[in-house]
């Protein structure tokens, strides 16, 4: 199961939106990264290795823009023993 966590974004300039999800790509190893609709309001951030919203706040602060959480989904790992 993915980890992904749904944001809702404020851009200032639209070219930020561009630039964003290129500097999460390069924070989170292995992650996908995709606006949900044409007026890059919703963005979805999603891993198979576990992350945080702390990890992606530096990144939004570099922009200077207002975000917000809308959906979290984060899997737990079960772990099983073998006997």
């Amino acid at each position: 199961m993915r980890n992904t966590l749904l944001f809702k974004t404020k851009f200032r300039k639209i070219i930020d939106a561009f630039w964003l999800r290129e500097d999460i790509l390069e924070t989170i190893p292995n992650c996908q990264c995709e606006y949900l609709d044409n007026s890059f309001k919703l963005l979805s951030v999603s891993s198979e290795t576990l992350f945080s919203e702390n990890e992606l706040k530096p990144v939004f602060e570099q922009y200077k823009m207002e975000f917000s959480i809308v959906e979290q989904n984060i899997s737990r790992v079960r772990l099983h023993t073998i006997s």
